[in-house]
């Protein structure tokens, strides 16, 4: 399933997830490209990552979809005061097994989780090391 990542520069409250979980439901319930329905799942990952997921094998994302994931995540950034496009945030598992937003740095040599993932199996893979 091809993935899209958007990583919070804080952690969400649970109020904010659950908030953030509504919207995505909403979402790709009506999520569509080029008028043909999307096969998606979506959902908040710790309070700090929201991942959408898309069976491309069923129909495929277009440009002009993807971009209403962009102004989706956009407008519930703008909501909540989060920043979710900040490309050097991510989310790190310490030594003693807590998740932590972090920046990104080339010193880092633990698996993370970040908007380079690309499919929701690299996501599962990572979030359960």
């Amino acid at each position: 399933m091809r993935t899209w990542v958007f990583v919070a520069e804080r952690f969400l409250t649970s109020e904010e997830a659950e908030m953030a979980q509504q919207e995505l439901d909403t979402f790709v319930q009506g999520w569509q490209s080029h008028g043909t329905p999307l096969e998606a799942q979506a959902f908040c990952f710790e309070n700090a990552v929201l991942v959408i997921a898309a069976n491309e094998e069923a129909a495929k994302a277009s440009g002009c979809s993807i971009d209403k994931i962009t102004h989706c995540i956009q407008g519930l950034g703008n909501r909540l005061h989060i920043d979710f496009f900040n490309r050097f945030k991510v989310l790190v598992k310490n030594d003693s097994g807590v998740w932590e937003l972090k920046q990104y740095s080339i010193e880092n040599t633990k698996p993370c989780l970040s908007s380079t993932v690309l499919s929701l199996q690299d996501f599962q893979r990572i979030s359960q090391e």
